[in-house]
């Protein structure tokens, strides 16, 4: 089921000249923190006044994708002593990656056998994903950046009024 989104924040009035900049930040860091993020998305449009941004992002995933990675360890001659028994590096590697010596196989890179673990990596929840939002806004540049100890945004070009 595709969601859509409504991300809109208030501001003391900013400079007119300010607001395209500032939308258009938004929204290029709110896209780029979704693909970051592995959720697909059909489209944002934004929405803007000097006391107002907004974004309304369509057709957003229910979650990420699941992710099937290979994660690569220390070479073989590291990972087993000449009796063929594990080293504490192949066990630290393995418990590193929630896994044991048993899921440990080999491959090949560049002529050296080297350690490899699979991993599969189940999708988080749009909403889950969604709170970091908060980072995307909070990073935000302006020309004139005001520091705010009254609200949770340490740096902003106006005060965030809701």
């Amino acid at each position: 089921m595709a969601n859509n989104f409504l991300l809109e924040i208030g501001l003391e009035e900013i400079p007119a000249h300010v607001v395209t900049p500032s939308i258009q930040q938004l929204k290029k860091r709110a896209g780029d923190y979704l693909k970051e993020q592995r959720i697909t998305f059909d489209q944002i449009k934004t929405f803007s006044t000097p006391r107002r941004l907004a974004l309304y992002i369509t057709g957003l995933a229910d979650k990420q994708p699941d992710v099937d990675k290979s994660v690569k360890g220390p070479a073989k001659k590291i990972a087993q002593d000449a009796d063929g028994n594990w080293t504490k590096a192949a066990i630290g590697f393995s418990r590193g990656q929630g896994a044991t010596t048993d899921d440990i196989t080999f491959k090949q890179v560049k002529g050296v056998d080297y350690v490899f673990v699979e991993k599969h990596i189940a999708g988080k929840p749009v909403d889950e994903i969604l709170t970091g939002m908060k980072a995307v806004i909070t990073a935000m540049t302006f020309p004139t950046m005001m520091k705010w100890l009254i609200t949770h945004l340490n740096m902003f070009g106006r005060l965030s009024g809701w």
